[in-house]
């Protein structure tokens, strides 16, 4: 049998490839370290020393808040820090106008509070890009998320979470950062937090 002429085959050979359908790209976490695996600073890009804030409640946060191993992972290993509770941040993530975030991780123990915080600067200090969380004030917080759980559970939040009131656009429009803040009143666990940003016209802040 004679082939077939090279355009029928090319036709063949582009209607076959038009069937492909490309597998969805995950976005990549714009979060440092978020499943604490640097190896010289498992801690790196995190926020534990509250001491700057001169609040007595958390001035002995960092002691309370360590590195433990759970099979062949590094997770993070909360204290009980009395009532006051133990608390840790991601260093600040820059807040892009147009754009929602979403945060996903890994926690148990608690009760745990999760929320993404929303910070402006700090009266006197001068912008820059690498800001530490000493030099800014939060102004915002994201709808909440509490639980519970002897096991470990997925647990997630986002910005902005809810329906958005011209005030709260308005305050939004004043944040210049955000860090993926956790609470904990009793001992527990976390590992494995992504941090992702997904285009949302509600979220246009200019």
């Amino acid at each position: 049998m004679r082939s077939l002429p090279s355009f029928f085959s090319v036709v063949l050979v582009l209607a076959a490839l038009s069937l492909v359908v490309p597998a969805p790209v995950s976005a990549q976490s714009i979060l440092e370290n978020g499943n604490f695996a640097n190896p010289s600073d498992p801690l790196k890009g995190w926020v534990i020393d509250y001491a700057f804030a001169g609040n007595s409640n958390y001035m002995a946060n960092k002691t309370h808040v360590s590195i433990a191993t759970e099979g062949q992972k590094k997770v993070v290993k909360f204290d009980d820090g009395g009532s006051a509770g133990v608390k840790m941040e991601s260093h600040p993530i820059p807040l892009e106008s147009g754009f929602k975030y979403l945060a996903n991780l890994h926690i148990k123990g608690g009760g745990y509070r999760i929320y993404f915080a929303g910070y402006q600067w700090a009266p006197g200090t001068h912008p820059h890009d690498n800001p530490e969380l000493g030099e800014l004030r939060m102004i915002y917080m994201s709808k909440t998320t509490t639980g519970t759980s002897a096991d470990w559970k997925d647990e997630k939040i986002q910005l902005p979470g809810v329906a958005l009131s011209d005030q709260a656009i308005e305050n939004l429009k004043r944040v210049r950062f955000l860090t993926v803040y956790i609470w904990m009143a009793k001992p527990g666990f976390l590992d494995s937090v992504t941090v992702t940003k997904v285009a949302d016209p509600a979220m246009n802040l200019n």
